[in-house]
């Protein structure tokens, strides 16, 4: 199993390497700067050369770069976009430098413009960035639907994977976002019908991988709120069930639970190769 978790980069990224493995991971996920700001600060190159070179040997691997929070590379809003598809380079540049794997993007949000007409833009932004970057693979993650956000829907994200070979572009799932979406995953009678579903419409070799949640929102609430795994509304029996599925079972797993990664990170760790 490679089951992983979101770590801070802030120390320095061979800081980051070393407590992914104190904590027995063998992936992990990073934000390349701070998720909160279009401000870029100074990347960390020797830090990089160190993951790039190093990161096959430790068995951190794949290694995840997610995109900060402020991108939307399918905006209407001609400056947003411009602004998104800037950040995107940069971002995705330094997710090469560090030899990522898999570089996590949301659809992003349409706002007033129609669904064709955005996902038009995001499968230009799309093309834009696999012309201009060759060994890192994208992966849409799937939402879960609130407003007008992109990507809730498993027949829309065909329609936007669909141009690009599954090796450049590929699909991330979440099952917080899963589960807001109306995706009752609580047993294993609903895994097996919403990976059904999923891949009846998206070839098994696009899903890279699963960003593992539990919810603090209920069923189909529409609404995006990590909680820690067995005490929010998908529940224990939700992630065993999931542990079961042998289609997810050379996917890997990257937590994405609030708290400090020592504490309440190791804790869900724990939880769920307790199951």
């Amino acid at each position: 199993m490679r089951l992983g978790i979101h770590l801070s980069i802030g120390q320095g990224l061979q800081k980051t390497a070393q407590e992914a493995l104190d904590l027995n991971c063998n992936t992990v996920q990073i934000f390349s700067k701070n998720p909160r700001s279009w401000k870029a600060g100074k990347f960390d190159e020797e830090g990089a050369d160190f993951i790039r070179k190093n990161k096959n040997e430790l068995g951190l691997e794949p290694w995840v770069v997610h995109v900060t929070y402020l991108v939307n590379p399918c905006s209407p809003e001609e400056e947003q976009f411009s602004r998104s598809l800037e950040a995107l380079e940069l971002e995705v540049a330094r997710a090469e430098a560090m030899g990522a794997e898999y570089f996590v993007l949301h659809p992003g949000n349409r706002k007033k413009s129609s669904p064709q007409e955005a996902i038009g833009r995001l499968q230009k932004t799309l093309d834009h960035l696999v012309q201009q970057f060759h060994s890192i693979c994208f992966l849409l993650e799937g939402m879960a639907g609130s407003g007008t956000e992109l990507g809730s829907d498993f027949l829309e994200l065909s329609k936007i994977v669909a141009p690009f070979s599954p090796d450049r572009v590929g699909i991330c799932l979440d099952t917080c976002h899963l589960f807001a979406g109306g995706f009752d995953i609580r047993d294993e009678r609903g895994w097996q019908r919403t990976l059904d579903r999923f891949f009846s419409h998206i070839d098994h070799k696009r899903l890279g991988l699963v960003h593992v949640n539990d919810s603090i929102h209920p069923l189909g609430s529409k609404k995006d709120r990590h909680t820690h795994l067995g005490e929010g509304e998908i529940g224990a029996e939700g992630f065993k069930a999931m542990l079961k599925r042998p289609e997810l079972r050379n996917i890997p797993l990257i937590l994405e639970t609030p708290g400090e990664a020592q504490k309440e990170g190791k804790r869900n760790l724990d939880f769920l190769r307790g199951l």
